[in-house]
């Protein structure tokens, strides 16, 4: 199942009850995973009905919240993260489950590399529920994917616009997501995004300091996040699309931080990026200035900002700044 059509299921309000997740496309797995969240949760206390966990996690303990059911008596969610060594370890009682899951809980396994067809899990996985490959669209692909996600957001862009916006940023999905958000914003009630469109936001997001805001939490600098935050949120109405920025960035960071723990050198993890050297380099600098703990958490924060936000239950500047008090602790 491609994720594109995993998230129509979700926002029709179809919940699969187990998820695989799996490839370094971390746009995709955060899409997927904020949807479902969105879709599961709907405004009930998320420590009621979500289970978060790392790859450390003891099978039994998984289990156990699956079967479990919420104090709201809804669907309880429950994710594993870096779940490659946890699906190996547990590929058995896993397929099992699969092949008979429970029905109060939704399972997500997000695992970096493609599980072996073979195992009964994957098997059972894709006859029950959803296996998704998260990866980066082939560079052939890539304009298409714009034009995709650009109608996803209400907008049209043409071959030309949305070749010289993946010219221009690459192919970052994550990047050409914020633009994309961006040029929303920028175009206003105007159903088209044009040429001239693309080059003014691009050219204008090169001049904002997000390198300064993401200094600033990693030092835990509070005053510099926040003037560097200032300077992102120039006028009312861009908080959404610089949330995602900024949680997209911390995603990327991530994404970086694994690679640069799989590759031995900075030069293979520039290659790995697929991005101008420039900005492979910036983002691994960015990157050893965190831990994958910190990083983790900012991205799971910058999410639950965004639900706060979309469920009208705090006001949008009030939720981005208030996560980078939270992430500068």
């Amino acid at each position: 199942m491609e994720p594109e059509q995993a998230l129509k299921e979700i926002e029709s309000g179809k919940i699969r009850p187990t998820y695989l997740l799996h490839g370094d496309e971390y746009f995709h797995v955060l899409a997927i995973v904020t949807a479902l969240k969105q879709r599961v949760i709907q405004g009930a206390d998320g420590g009621m009905s979500l289970s978060e966990y790392g790859g450390d996690v003891g099978l039994a303990q998984v289990l156990d919240d699956l079967r479990t059911m919420t104090f709201f008596g809804g669907t309880r969610l429950v994710i594993v993260n870096n779940a490659d060594s946890f699906v190996a370890d547990n590929k058995d009682a896993l397929g099992r489950y699969a092949k008979s899951p429970s029905n109060t809980g939704c399972l997500v396994l997000v695992c970096s590399k493609k599980p072996d067809a073979r195992w009964a899990l994957v098997k059972a996985v894709q006859q029950n529920g959803a296996f998704v490959p998260c990866i980066t669209p082939k560079p052939w692909k890539l304009i298409a994917w714009v034009r995709t996600r650009a109608t996803v957001l209400g907008k049209s862009i043409g071959q030309s616009a949305a070749r010289l916006l993946t010219d221009i940023v690459g192919a970052d999905l994550a990047q050409l997501d914020s633009h994309l958000q961006m040029l929303v914003t920028y175009v206003g009630k105007r159903r088209a995004i044009t040429d001239a469109d693309v080059a003014a936001t691009v050219q204008d997001e090169k001049t904002v300091e997000v390198w300064d805001l993401m200094d600033g939490i990693a030092g835990k600098n509070g005053k510099m996040a926040l003037e560097a935050l200032d300077r992102l949120l120039p006028k009312v109405g861009m908080e959404a699309p610089r949330l995602a920025l900024i949680g997209r960035t911390l995603l990327r960071l991530c994404s970086v931080k694994k690679m640069m723990e799989r590759y031995d050198s900075d030069a293979r993890v520039v290659q790995a990026l697929n991005m101008h050297p420039y900005a492979a380099k910036k983002n691994i600098e960015q990157a050893r200035k965190f831990t994958n703990e910190e990083l983790t958490f900012g991205v799971r924060k910058a999410l639950e900002a965004d639900i706060l936000i979309k469920n009208g239950r705090m006001k949008p500047r009030l939720a981005v700044e208030k996560l980078i008090v939270e992430l500068c602790k």
